[in-house]
């Protein structure tokens, strides 16, 4: 079955962030009740300057459209435009003098863990995160929503992850393995152009892409806890490399 790239946005939150990305959508439902919101009047006004069709309908509309919320006031349809190739996106990231930060997701399993992710390396700054190809979108309503909209808004690029482990290198980007026997991750140099490799939540990172990691970095635990939710692992390394670029 091919992957479908229309996506219903059931959050108003997600929806006004697309918006100030610049994002264009298909066309807006907002509940007869929920005009009096602020975020909803901002998110009317950016749809008017950009002439997206508003619908305003009534709130039992509203419901029978939803699929993952009970509560939502606001849907807004747009086609997904995140699909990078991985090439295009490191000559673009060269282009506009920006110093490449990537994730690379061995086969996470669950919406909630990549959702997260994605919301954090957001936030901190990731222009990159590349994942083995997909069966099913990665851009969801439950993903955009769960990540506040930056599921469609940091680059994602499908593809081996052997291979982008070997063009990552081949760009001098350092790729760091987050692993439990590695060197602890705030005694490490973490600066500079890196890719850290995050494993799924139940194997870790398989063995092959281990092996091609330049360094193995690990987060100390307290006896008895073997690991951290990978979401919250991500998070840790993530912050720990702006810290350093901030106060190098």
């Amino acid at each position: 079955m091919s992957k479908t790239r229309f996506i219903q946005v059931e959050s108003k939150n997600a929806i006004l962030e697309l918006l100030k990305e610049g994002r264009d959508f298909d066309k807006l439902y907002i509940a007869a009740n929920a005009f009096k919101d602020e975020k909803v009047r901002e998110i009317v006004e950016i749809a008017g300057k950009k002439n997206i069709p508003v619908l305003k309908v009534s709130r039992k509309i509203i419901t029978r459209r939803l699929r993952n919320s009970n509560s939502e006031s606001i849907l807004g349809y747009m086609y997904s435009q995140n699909n990078w190739d991985l090439e295009e996106l490191l000559d673009k990231l060269s282009s506009e003098g920006k110093q490449p930060f990537f994730l690379v997701l061995d086969d996470l399993k669950y919406t909630q863990n990549i959702a997260a992710i994605m919301r954090t390396a957001f936030a901190v700054g990731v222009n990159g995160i590349i994942v083995n190809p997909q069966e099913k979108n990665l851009i969801t309503n439950e993903t955009i929503r769960i990540s506040m909209g930056a599921a469609e808004r940091i680059p994602l690029v499908e593809t081996n992850l052997f291979n982008a482990l070997k063009l990552l290198t081949k760009n001098n980007i350092k790729i760091f393995a987050v692993h439990m026997d590695g060197k602890v991750y705030f005694e490490t140099n973490l600066k500079g152009a890196v890719a850290f490799v995050m494993g799924a939540e139940d194997v870790g990172i398989t063995a092959g892409l281990l092996e091609r990691a330049d360094e193995k970095i690990s987060i100390p635990m307290r006896e008895g806890i073997g690991s951290l939710n990978v979401s919250a692992s991500a998070a840790v390394v993530m912050y720990e490399k702006l810290r350093q670029e901030v106060t190098a």
